[in-house]
Formats: structure tokens, C-alpha cells, sequence
């Protein structure tokens, strides 16, 4: 009786272990100093609020959050990540407010939130995550696909996406020699009522492959979004290349957006964008990286095209593998419009980055 009850004892232990947990405390602070002109007026501060909308770092959004993973055994891991975004030169919550939609994302783990699991199979997550269009979509960008120095920062149409639409269902593929896929879908829990019927509800979808080998990597991304009640989807279209010479690291993407709306608010047929751009490491400390950017909107009901253009230059010093200090330079122009006229933007900045 007792050498049973001590073998049990045991065997409940042993299974405790086997399905051992870890959770990590992670994050990013990211402040930088710096001064930007929009159209004749300046304006200097710390962590300065976009003219796409928001105020986060330099680089990269500063954020904390918790990730952890179970061994459930075979294989087979339970994840999650619950994310938070901040502005630190205020302390507040980085409660983005997209100048497309005007949606305010407002929550307490508003840049992610999900539970899933993993295995041989590839990977589940049901919550609240990144798309497949965002997860690939900076991967053909110059200046680090930095928040303020990417020279397609304040000219795409395509940066008014949903990246991360929550009441999601998210799955990735494994890796076949180097390929990778993913697809993603939003449910619209928004259907309502109204005297006359009932509106339909809005939806996201979006899905991309890419392949990473040696020097060379590529990625093709698709989303299409339809608002609550709409009967017009934005489709999103997006492909990203990149060839590491060694000495010098090629960036290039095309984009195009269909039945969307320009980064000044105007509805337009169709959207037509590119950029190329260099990566060069200076030393093992010191890379240097810029680019130029394009775009151009057809308007419906026969309104004019829409040019606009810009560049963006930055260099990153590496202080440690968890710090970073960085400067950089973003210009854009649209061409004159009878609704906006010429638009004019031209920042600067000196940062740091730190993460843990």
C-alpha cells in the first residue's frame, strides 16, 4: 500500500514536470529627440506625434509584455503573448488613432493578445495578433522600416491596413526549405440590426508565403478588409525582396491598394507604389541604410492622379546587443491637389532604443 502510494506520488510528479511552464517579461523602449516641418510649421519634442497619426519611438513602438509556453509533450506547446504599447516620453498608453479609419485601439494589451498552440503541424493562435500582410510587409523597407525614417512612412497608401484586427483566427505553416506560409481571419461578431434589414457585418482577411535562404529572402502578402455594412473591400497586395550582397544588402516592394483611401483621407480606385533601398554595414557596429519611396493614387469619378515621393536615411550604432543609439532624416511631397493641396514633410531625429 505504501510503496503504491509512493509510486503514484511519483508518477504525479514526473507528469508535473513534463508540463512545465515559462513565462518571460519582455520589451522595448524607444525615445528619440527631434524636430519635424509639415508644410512651412515646425514643431521639436520628444517622441513627436506622426503625421500618419500616434506617437511612438523612432524605430519601433516601445512596449512590454509576457510570452510563455507549455511542454505538453509529443511535440505539441501551448503559447500565448499579451502585449501592451506606451509612449514613454509621456508614460500614457500608445492608444494609436489610425487617420484612415479613425479607430482608437484603446486597450489594456492592445497590441497583442492570444493563446495557441504548436507543433509538427505548424502553429494556431485564436485572439488578437499580427496579420500575415504586416508580419511580411517592412521586410523589403530602407532605413530599418523605422516608425519616423522609412521613406514609404508619410507616401504609401498601403500603410493604412488594420495590422492587427482582434477576434482572430491565425495559422502558420512550418518551414519546407525555407518556405513559409500563413493565413489569417477576422470574424465580424458586428452584424446589426436596422429597420430595413440587417447590416452585414465587417471582416479581414489576409494571408502571405515567403521564402528566407543564404542571401536571398521574398515574401508575397494579400489583405482585403470590408467595414461594417460596406459592400466595397480594400485589397491590399504586396510584394517584398531582398538580396544580401555582404558588402551592401538590396531592399526592394511593390504594392498596390485597390478601392482604398490615400494617407490624406481621400477615397481612391487604386493605388500604385515602389521603393528600393541599400543596407550597408559600416563596421560590426555601425550600419547605414536609405531609400526611396513612390506612390500614386487614380481617383475615382475622374478626379486627377495623386504623386507623392519621399526618401529616408538613418544610421544605427549598436552600443551593446540590447542598445542602440540612432539618427536619421525623413522627407515626402505630394503633388498639389484641389482638396489638400501640396503636401510637405521633413523630419529629423536622434534616438536610443533599448531592449529587454
Amino acid at each position: 500500500m505504501k510503496k503504491s502510494f509512493i509510486a503514484l506520488a511519483i508518477l504525479a510528479a514526473s507528469g508535473v514536470a513534463s508540463a512545465q511552464s515559462n513565462v518571460t517579461l519582455y520589451g522595448l523602449v524607444d525615445a528619440y529627440v527631434g524636430s519635424q516641418k509639415i508644410n512651412g510649421l515646425t514643431q521639436s519634442g520628444v517622441n513627436l506625434a506622426s503625421p500618419a497619426g500616434g506617437s511612438g519611438g523612432g524605430l519601433n513602438t516601445s512596449r512590454f509584455g509576457f510570452k510563455g509556453s507549455e511542454d505538453l509533450g509529443g511535440g505539441l506547446k501551448a503559447n500565448f503573448v499579451l502585449e501592451a504599447g506606451f509612449d514613454p516620453s509621456t508614460g500614457v498608453a500608445n492608444n494609436y488613432t489610425s487617420p484612415y479609419t479613425g479607430k482608437t485601439d484603446s486597450a489594456i494589451f492592445g497590441r497583442q493578445s492570444w493563446v495557441g498552440l504548436s507543433g509538427g503541424f505548424g502553429e494556431v493562435r485564436l485572439g488578437k495578433m499580427w496579420t500575415p500582410y504586416d508580419e511580411v510587409k517592412g521586410s523589403g523597407a530602407a532605413a530599418f522600416d523605422a516608425n519616423i525614417f522609412a521613406p514609404a512612412g508619410n507616401v504609401w497608401a498601403s500603410n493604412g491596413y488594420n495590422d492587427r484586427p482582434g477576434n482572430s483566427v491565425y495559422y502558420a505553416t512550418p518551414s519546407f526549405g525555407g518556405v513559409t506560409a500563413a493565413a489569417m481571419y477576422s470574424l465580424g461578431e458586428n452584424k446589426t440590426a436596422t429597420p430595413t434589414g440587417t447590416v452585414s457585418a465587417g471582416k479581414i482577411g489576409a494571408v502571405n508565403i515567403a521564402y528566407a535562404g543564404g542571401p536571398v529572402g521574398a515574401a508575397l502578402s494579400y489583405q482585403t478588409e470590408k467595414a461594417t455594412g460596406s459592400t466595397i473591400a480594400t485589397k491590399f497586395t504586396q510584394v517584398n525582396a531582398s538580396y544580401d550582397f555582404g558588402v551592401v544588402k538590396l531592399l526592394g516592394a511593390l504594392g498596390r491598394v485597390k478601392d482604398g483611401l490615400n494617407p490624406y483621407g481621400l477615397a481612391v480606385s487604386k493605388s500604385t507604389e515602389y521603393q528600393i533601398g541599400l543596407d550597408v554595414p559600416v563596421s560590426s557596429a555601425v550600419t547605414l541604410s536609405g531609400g526611396y519611396a513612390h506612390s500614386k493614387d487614380t481617383q475615382y469619378a475622374g478626379g486627377s492622379d495623386i504623386t507623392r515621393k519621399g526618401y529616408g536615411l538613418a544610421g544605427l550604432y549598436a552600443l551593446s546587443k540590447r542598445t542602440n543609439l540612432y539618427a536619421g532624416v525623413q522627407d515626402s511631397k505630394q503633388n498639389a491637389y484641389a482638396l489638400t493641396g501640396e503636401n510637405k514633410i521633413r523630419i529629423y531625429a536622434l534616438g536610443v532604443r533599448h531592449t529587454f
